[in-house]
């Protein structure tokens, strides 16, 4: 005979998961209730099968995360999170790029002659970050899922980004997906890379969708700002898009050019921006 704690338990679980009191008798005995695992959001597990696995060192454990889009692994090898993009923290010293690298057309890097660090060896240039609005929600939420975690990269094959970072879709071991994570809740927008899988992108940007329609994480703000409301030129070659500020975008030839009425047109059609600091409002100073 079941003791009335133990009947009361069965109850309130057959409500949950919708069984009866007798069948779930068996289970309550001894006073010991079972619990239904909580599934992970299905949006998040994008494990796709046609992103294969680095072919070296394809498993690994998170041992720091300095920003929303950066891992450093217990074997040395720091990761770039492929085909998004997280707000900026600030630097704490000029990181330097080459000429050839400010002359590439890539929304990491910007051509500002006032940043020129004092001091550097000639053909360099420094970029001094201001920290971005929602960069260190972003961090504290990456580190929250993914610190200390074993994970496997994948990617089409092994490449770098100019700051010599690795670029790869990292996968925690129930399948979650970090960038669909970080995009999903509004901590990070989606960049095009050619490098991988069409599918995988489509993924990404109906998260990047819903996260804009819900306003969430950063989109509530950012899609209410005054420079939400301006015209911006798209590069359909790149799926980048511009400011009327920056010079790039008479650049960009005429075959070549999408315009958008608003900011919420040019992230909806796919694009991401070549420069976010041209609308993107710094962090609150608490």
């Amino acid at each position: 005979m079941l003791g009335p704690k133990v009947l009361l338990r069965a109850l309130v679980l057959c409500a949950t998961l919708g069984s009866t009191p007798m069948a779930m008798a068996a289970e309550t005995e001894g006073d010991m209730v079972l619990s239904a695992p909580v599934p992970a959001r299905e949006e998040t597990r994008l494990v796709l099968p046609d992103i294969p696995e680095l072919e070296s060192r394809p498993r690994a454990i998170v041992l720091q995360i300095p920003d929303g889009d950066t891992l450093r692994l217990t074997d040395r090898r720091v990761i770039r999170l492929a085909c998004i993009d997280a707000p900026d923290l600030a630097l704490s010293q000029p990181t330097l790029f080459t000429n050839q690298e400010l002359r590439e057309e890539n929304f990491h890097v910007e051509k500002d002659e006032e940043t020129q660090a004092k001091g550097t060896k000639k053909g360099q240039r420094s970029r001094r970050h201001v920290e971005q609005y929602f960069a260190v929600e972003a961090r504290d939420a990456l580190r929250k899922l993914a610190l200390k975690r074993h994970v496997t990269l994948r990617a089409e094959a092994s490449r770098k980004d100019p700051q010599g970072r690795l670029l790869a879709d990292v996968v925690l071991e129930d399948g979650t997906s970090l960038a669909a994570f970080l995009v999903e809740n509004g901590f990070a927008y989606v960049v095009h890379d050619l490098h991988f899988p069409q599918g995988y992108l489509d993924a990404l940007y109906a998260l990047q969708q819903k996260a804009m329609q819900a306003r969430r994480g950063f989109w509530g703000r950012i899609l209410e700002l005054e420079a939400a409301r301006l015209p911006w030129t798209g590069n359909t070659e790149t799926r980048l898009f511009y400011s009327g500020n920056d010079v790039r975008s008479q650049q960009i030839k005429p075959r070549l050019r999408m315009y958008f009425g608003t900011l919420l047109d040019a992230f909806s059609s796919g694009y991401a921006p070549a420069r976010s600091r041209d609308f993107w409002p710094a962090a609150d100073k608490k």
